[in-house]
């Protein structure tokens, strides 16, 4: 067997489409693999924990990661070495959660129940890395349309002088991205091949 693991993003949970879409397409294609989709709605630091639990079972562990799931499956690449498919991935989000601060706001809970805290930004910008590491481990599929992340934040993130990535960029289309069900053959190509 071999296993990858959907890490879903902010305000999404377990029962995500996108995870459940690549459970049912490698149950049907390639039912050696093993889909975990964790929930972590849980602190930054709780969330590496679990993940990095999961990744001992298997030190081939692919990764796919959606929004703030492509966060951590970033600092999970430079960590383990493994390789990700980023799905309009965030790259800084310590900076975009700080608008939970201000106006008088304290906070945000997720629908799956995390209450984001300024230590939880402090412990995020602690994983970030300014350059990728592994970069070339690391898929990114970006939708101009994104209508939640700028896409040519994370473009120019994972195509750093150095550090390029391998990334489609497809004008359109959503931050969910529709259209992923689609794209699940090459995803898989990427972590299994």
């Amino acid at each position: 067997m071999m296993q990858l693991i959907y890490i879903h993003g902010l305000n999404s949970d377990a029962n995500s489409i996108k995870g459940q879409m690549l459970t049912d397409w490698c149950a049907i294609h390639r039912p050696e693999i093993q889909v975990f989709r964790p929930d972590l709605n849980v602190p930054p630091l709780q969330v590496m924990q679990i993940l990095s639990e999961i990744i001992a079972r298997d030190p081939d562990t692919g990764l796919v990661g959606s929004s703030l799931g492509g966060f951590f499956s970033t600092v999970c690449v430079a960590k383990y070495g493994l390789k990700a498919v980023l799905v309009n991935p965030a790259t800084r989000p310590f900076e975009r959660f700080q608008r939970y601060f201000t106006h008088g706001h304290q906070g945000f809970t997720t629908d799956g129940g995390w209450t984001i805290t300024e230590s939880d930004l402090a412990d995020l910008a602690a994983l970030y890395q300014p350059v990728p590491i592994h970069p070339e481990r690391i898929l990114v599929l970006l939708k101009q349309g994104d209508e939640v992340l700028d896409y040519r934040v994370a473009e120019a993130y994972y195509s750093q002088d150095g550090a390029q990535s391998p990334m489609i960029i497809e004008a359109g289309g959503d931050h969910f991205m529709h259209d992923m069900a689609d794209k699940i053959p090459l995803m898989i190509d990427f972590l299994f091949a």
